[in-house]
């Protein structure tokens, strides 16, 4: 009988493990986007070579299965651009979820991100998270040579 509840208890300790795990895996922090997710950043041009819009991406994965919304904010130092992605969802591993978030960029935001002294990007998630991160300083040099 003591095998049975000590089983028990065990099998009981590491399914609330996981499930602590996976809480704090979709609640994490992070100190820049690319620490909280994996990133890409083009610029696009045109046929003269100038820069003429970008295309941004974000992969967020979760395992709580939560879609990421559409509404998403570029902030260029203290100017906000609210955007609308496209947002894709597909399974990334066992119990888990990656959410694409695929915006462009338009024209007009191209200025600000060469002068910007920071970039955040902003999303949520339908269930009420938000994630609300800078760029680091490399990223923001490569978003800058970019659109250069």
């Amino acid at each position: 009988m003591k095998k049975a509840i000590a089983s028990l208890l065990i099998i009981v300790a590491a399914f609330l493990g996981t499930l602590l795990y996976f809480r704090a895996h979709d609640t994490r922090t992070a100190d820049s986007l690319s620490a909280y997710a994996r990133i890409e950043f083009t610029g696009l041009r045109g046929s003269d070579g100038s820069a003429t819009s970008a295309h941004f991406t974000v992969w967020d994965t979760r395992y709580d299965g939560a879609k990421a919304d559409s509404k998403v904010t570029l902030v260029t130092d203290d100017k906000e651009w609210p955007l609308i992605a496209s947002v894709k969802q597909k399974n990334a591993g066992a119990f888990q979820k990656e959410n694409e978030i695929s915006v462009f960029l338009p024209a007009a935001t191209l200025d600000d991100i060469k002068a910007a002294k920071t970039i955040r990007f902003r999303y949520s998630y339908k269930d009420g998270q938000t994630v609300d991160l800078p760029l680091n300083d490399a990223d923001l040099a490569y978003w800058k040579g970019q659109v250069e």
